[in-house]
């Protein structure tokens, strides 16, 4: 079994939890805390909305959920202004510009509004703290982790990413180069290619497929996009190469249930959105209670999370990726498919 790599808690219980019905409300002079989305709809967010009305429940937290029907600073400015005049204690936003949201948010925090930001930040002087999923490196981190295990500490390993354009992308397939270049822990990994699978299924089947060809020896496909990872993993399995070469990288657990129990994808990792929005509730809470203040060096206890520390510009980063494999997968694609009905 591949080992875990992170800390997060099982999403079995989550699960069961979502599919029981709804949560207790908390009390009416209990602290309101607004998490403002950047669309409403999107499944990451509902996830995110699960984990935070966990972490609500457990702290006794008003949670209101909102956002935008359309993915606009303007949708999101004006729920802002609502949610002032509404006078809750926190705004917890993921922003969809980080600039012209920074006017409102300002009016916000002059009137004691405390402002966190998740999954995507604003300028840094227009909130207190950012939660951030991961940073570039363990994005990288989490995938190479497990090459390195299917590969048994060493062999070709070849790359798919998205587009070549794709700036993000292309840092974590950087981190990767370098991991294997300077890291002594990876240095039996030998990256034979890179690819660009340029988001679309049929580009990335047909490059995974060349590198199978293209390199006989070749014992692991590392894909940096939720699209090839799905797409290789089809290819290995049309090939008849499921136990000759492995598939692994970014991807979702409702897109991954028949890849990874077929073996043609034993592991793979993502950012867990119920933690992310667990994480930014409780660290939200840290701040309000004056536990801590978001300078560099603050340690928020983030409950079933453990400890997290400020970075610089109050920036806090939760750790490594979540995996997923044969003994969880199923259990977090039900909870997916669960807040997207």
């Amino acid at each position: 079994m591949i080992m875990k790599i992170s800390r997060r808690a099982g999403l079995i219980g989550l699960a069961m939890t979502v599919m029981a019905g709804a949560v207790p409300a908390a009390a009416q002079d209990a602290p309101r805390y607004a998490m403002l989305v950047r669309v409403l709809g999107n499944t990451a967010f509902e996830l995110a909305h699960v984990g935070a009305q966990e972490a609500a429940d457990d702290l006794g937290v008003e949670l209101i959920f909102t956002g935008p029907t359309e993915n606009t600073a303007e949708g999101q400015v004006n729920l802002i202004n609502s949610l002032i005049a509404q006078r809750v204690d926190a705004i917890m936003l993921s922003a969809n510009d980080a600039t012209a949201l920074t006017p409102a948010l300002r009016r916000a925090a002059q009137r004691g509004i405390a402002i966190v930001t998740w999954d995507q930040d604003t300028e840094v002087d227009a909130r207190t703290l950012f939660i951030a999923s991961a940073t570039n490196e363990l994005i990288a981190m989490g995938p190479a982790r497990i090459a390195l295990e299917l590969a048994d500490g060493e062999g070709d390993i070849g790359v798919i990413s998205g587009p070549a354009s794709s700036t993000t992308q292309n840092l974590w397939v950087d981190e990767l180069l370098r991991l294997t270049e300077e890291n002594p822990e990876f240095a039996g990994l030998n990256v034979v290619e890179v690819a660009y699978g340029d988001e679309r299924s049929d580009k990335a089947y047909s490059e995974a497929l060349g590198l199978v060809n293209k390199y006989p020896d070749l014992e692991v496909i590392v894909a940096y996009s939720s699209v090839a990872i799905a797409a290789a993993s089809q290819m290995v399995r049309d090939q008849g190469l499921v136990g000759q070469v492995s598939v692994t990288g970014l991807g979702f657990p409702t897109e991954m249930v028949d890849h990874v129990t077929s073996g043609a994808t034993p592991a793979f990792a993502i950012w867990n959105m119920v933690d992310v929005g667990y994480t930014t509730v409780e660290a939200t809470y840290n701040l309000l209670n004056g536990d801590i203040s978001g300078a560099e060096g603050d340690v928020i206890d983030a409950g079933r999370m453990g400890e997290i520390t400020v970075g610089a510009d109050g920036v806090a980063v939760m750790g490594e990726l979540f995996v997923y494999d044969a003994s969880n997968v199923q259990a977090a694609a039900d909870l997916i498919n669960s807040v997207s009905e």
